[in-house]
């Protein structure tokens, strides 16, 4: 099974993406489970991710990346194929071993800018070391129930979530279209703005 999935139409065909089951690995907030008028706000935990064939892939990337071979088996899909990474559309880094596969893969994939989004400031120090790799940015992931940052990473935040004037000044207004941005949030640790979809 191929671990790492195409972008889709608003990444592009230039991105790889390795996702996990919402729920299984994430913490989802108040508004991931209720926002959309008491149904769930979250993209995955709705729509395409619902598909029978979606979660069972996800189940099946969770299951890969628990195994000794995933940070190796990580590298030969990702390294000298991918220009840009997306760590997580849906999942998040559930534990201390799962984050240090991915400096391992990271480091190994020095031509690949990888980013992503997490809700864990649990796992703050091993999200550190990830964070500081030259080719990742990790992001905290801010909702209108977690509104204020609690680690020092840049934030990708919804819309209507007030931020400070520090974080407003190196703010990217996300306009869903990855390549007509010129995956700006892959190459500078800019705050990241968007609207739910």
């Amino acid at each position: 099974m191929r671990l790492v999935i195409k972008g889709n139409s608003k990444m592009g065909p230039h991105v790889g993406i390795f996702n996990l089951p919402a729920r299984r690995t994430c913490r989802p907030s108040e508004w991931c489970l209720k926002g959309r008028r008491g149904n769930p706000a979250c993209y995955a935990l709705r729509n395409n991710f619902m598909l029978l064939s979606v979660r069972r892939s996800a189940d099946r990337r969770f299951d890969a990346s628990r195994q000794a071979s995933f940070a190796s088996d990580m590298i030969d899909e990702i390294k000298g194929k991918w220009e840009y990474f997306r760590v997580h559309s849906s999942g998040d880094f559930y534990n201390s071993e799962y984050v240090q596969k991915w400096v391992e893969i990271v480091k190994a994939c020095r031509g690949t800018l990888f980013r992503t989004s997490t809700r864990r400031v649990d796992l703050i120090d091993d999200l550190r070391v990830l964070h500081k790799l030259p080719n990742m940015i990790v992001r905290e992931s801010l909702d209108p129930t977690i509104p204020k940052p609690r680690t020092r990473f840049p934030v990708a935040a919804l819309s209507g979530v007030e931020l400070t004037k520090a974080k407003m000044d190196r703010m990217l207004f996300c306009l869903n279209d990855c390549v007509g941005c010129d995956y700006g949030c892959w190459k500078e640790p800019l705050n990241i703005m968007f609207e739910p979809h």
